[in-house]
C-alpha cells in the first residue's frame, strides 16, 4: 500500500502547534500572581516621575511620564526610560514591566528589554531602554521582573 507524505507531515504540523500555544500559555504566568509590597512602586501621573528597584540580580534606574487619559478608565501612556544592570554573565535577558492593580494583582505584563542570545553586553554592563506603553485600565502600581539564561562559557 502507499503511503501519503501528508499524514506526517499533518501530525509534526498538529504538534507544534500544541508545543506553540502551550510555551505561549507559560508567557502569561505572572498575570493574576500577587506582588509583595515591598516590590511594588504606585503610579503617578505628571512628567518625569524617577525611581529605582532592585531584585535579585537586576537593578533598574528608570524615569516615566504619564500621558493621556485616566488611569483608573484607561487610555493613558507611560513614557518609561532608564537603565538595567544585571550582576553577573547571562547568554540572554529579558525584562518585563508589570502593570498592578490596588492590592498588588498583577493585571499585565510587557516586555520593555530583551538582549536576543549573546548579544554582547558583558557581565554588569548597562542595557538602556525607552518604550512607550498603554496603561491597562485600573493600573495603581508597577512593578518589574526579568528571566535570564545564565552565561553557559565564557565564548
Amino acid at each position: 500500500m502507499k503511503k501519503y507524505s501528508t499524514i506526517p507531515f499533518f501530525k509534526t504540523s498538529l504538534l507544534y502547534m500544541l508545543v506553540l500555544t502551550f510555551l505561549g500559555a507559560l508567557g502569561c504566568a505572572g498575570v493574576g500572581s500577587n506582588i509583595p509590597p515591598e516590590r511594588r512602586a504606585p503610579l503617578i501621573e505628571g512628567e518625569n516621575n524617577q525611581a529605582n528597584f532592585s531584585y535579585g540580580q537586576l537593578s533598574l534606574d528608570y524615569s516615566y511620564t504619564m500621558t493621556g487619559s485616566n488611569m483608573i478608565t484607561g487610555g493613558s501612556n507611560m513614557i518609561l526610560a532608564g537603565k538595567a544592570a544585571y550582576l553577573g554573565g547571562a547568554d540572554s535577558l529579558d525584562i518585563r514591566i508589570l502593570f498592578l492593580d490596588a492590592t498588588g494583582i498583577v493585571l499585565q505584563q510587557k516586555i520593555i528589554y530583551s538582549s536576543g542570545f549573546r548579544s554582547g553586553n558583558g557581565k554588569g554592563s548597562a542595557r538602556v531602554f525607552q518604550k512607550t506603553l498603554s496603561v491597562p485600565p485600573g493600573s495603581a502600581a508597577i512593578s518589574f521582573s526579568f528571566s535570564a539564561t545564565d552565561r553557559s562559557s565564557h565564548r
